[in-house]
């Protein structure tokens, strides 16, 4: 039986948002966090139980939930989860044309809140249409998938990243309390906002950034590199090992598929869906700072 003063927060990414380094920054401080009875599971643990998230949709119908997370449900107070992954995939290994990202998000959320019989506080990050397009781009290349960014555009258009469009469906969901929005651009200034309403503010203030980024993006030079030996007949990891090669991080610039006058158009897309997801009842939007100005890679 689950305790019922349990109370549940849930970040559901999006993938591409620094979801990598709050999990890695939160989790760092799993043992002092639970210490103060916030229990901390991230995808370590979310994507490798035999028995995971789609189990608790199950808990109301009979189902048992068995290994740390069974056996806290019975006594915590709050339960922190993350694993982007849960709402949907980034890129669809069968190539399909996107016309909505994460199209079963809202189902599936509400299924984890009807399994656990409450309501549960949701945690998602957004971030500009173009950069958001390049950087799954690049994931997409790092797992090996290789294409063309003309082809993966003509797959992944930019009118398909509607955050607006996900936040009202997630607004509509049954069992979802709070709904908190940011932007990604905005994570470094809004982080301890971020961990406060994930882990309550006196638990939050264990937490600190850590100081390096998790999953650089690839630059333009490793982009073509991967693209040129994918072309002579090259497979595998070349991502992996052309990212360290030619880093961004050593004065590489950045991979950009866009031209400027797109990302000026994604831009207004994006300030469109800022303001109309802040003026949506029952969503919490951090100050979205970048929105007032120019934005930024």
């Amino acid at each position: 039986m689950l305790n019922p003063a349990l109370s549940v927060a849930f970040h559901i990414g999006a993938h591409k948002t620094a979801t990598s380094h709050l999990q890695r920054s939160i989790g760092a401080e799993a043992d002092a966090l639970a210490a103060q009875g916030v229990h901390w599971f991230g995808p370590r643990y979310l994507r490798k139980w035999d028995q995971t998230l789609p189990d608790l949709a199950r808990l109301n119908d009979g189902h048992a939930l068995s290994g740390p997370l069974g056996s806290l449900l019975q006594t915590a107070q709050r339960v922190v989860l993350s694993e982007e992954n849960h709402i949907g995939v980034l890129n669809d290994p069968r190539r399909k044309p996107v016309t909505c990202r994460y199209p079963k998000a809202a189902q599936r959320i509400g299924a984890v809140a009807q399994g656990l019989g409450r309501d549960i506080d949701v945690f998602l990050a957004i971030r500009q249409p173009t950069r958001f397009v390049n950087a799954a781009y690049c994931q997409q290349l790092m797992g090996g998938k290789v294409i063309p960014m003309a082809q993966y555009r003509k797959i992944n258009p930019l009118q398909s990243v509607d955050w607006a469009d996900l936040v009202a469906r997630l607004r509509a969901a049954s069992g979802v309390g709070r709904l908190v929005v940011w932007c990604y651009e905005d994570y470094a200034t809004h982080f301890n906002a971020i961990c406060a309403g994930l882990l309550g503010p006196a638990a939050a203030a264990l937490v600190r950034p850590i100081a390096h980024h998790i999953h650089r993006s690839l630059s333009a030079a490793a982009v073509a590199e991967i693209l040129h030996r994918h072309a002579l007949g090259g497979s595998g990891d070349l991502g992996v090992g052309l990212r360290g090669l030619l880093p961004v991080e050593d004065g590489y610039p950045p991979f950009d598929g866009f031209t400027r006058a797109e990302h000026a158009a994604g831009d207004a897309s994006y300030r469109a869906q800022i303001a109309a997801i802040g003026a949506m009842p029952g969503v919490t939007l951090l100050d979205p700072l970048w929105a007032a100005g120019p934005m930024r890679a």
